[in-house]
């Protein structure tokens, strides 16, 4: 069980990261700032590597989570890194990052609430 919190820890971790990165930022300063896309892509790819590692039973039991998409995303970058489409990572950044981070506080509160006050306290 430990292992299942830690990965979901890992979930909110990486999100919030993303979110914090972009907090502010404009896509023209998106755009121009080569450090801060590498940045959200290895987090993007880190949540596709979270997502994979996550028991399937867990999964099962939160099938609103786009799980699969959350571990095609990262085969897809991981396999073909020199044609990331940069409009798609800001658009996954922007859109699906911000409802999966809602969605894993939602796994966290019913899963491991002890995890979620420490979370929400922060």
């Amino acid at each position: 069980m430990r292992r299942e919190e830690l990965y979901v820890a890992d979930l909110a971790d990486n999100t919030r990261a993303i979110q914090d990165y972009l907090d502010g930022v404009s896509r023209a300063q998106w755009d121009e700032d080569r450090l801060r896309r590498d940045a959200v892509l290895y987090r993007l790819l880190l949540l596709g590597e979270i997502a994979s590692a996550l028991p399937e039973d867990l999964r099962k039991r939160y099938p609103d989570v786009a799980w699969r998409q959350i571990r095609a995303f990262r085969n897809l970058a991981v396999h073909r890194y020199f044609g990331v489409d940069w409009a798609v990572v800001w658009k996954i950044a922007q859109d699906e990052v911000p409802v999966l981070a809602e969605q894993v506080m939602i796994i966290m509160r019913t899963e491991f609430p002890d995890l979620a006050r420490d979370y929400e306290s922060e």
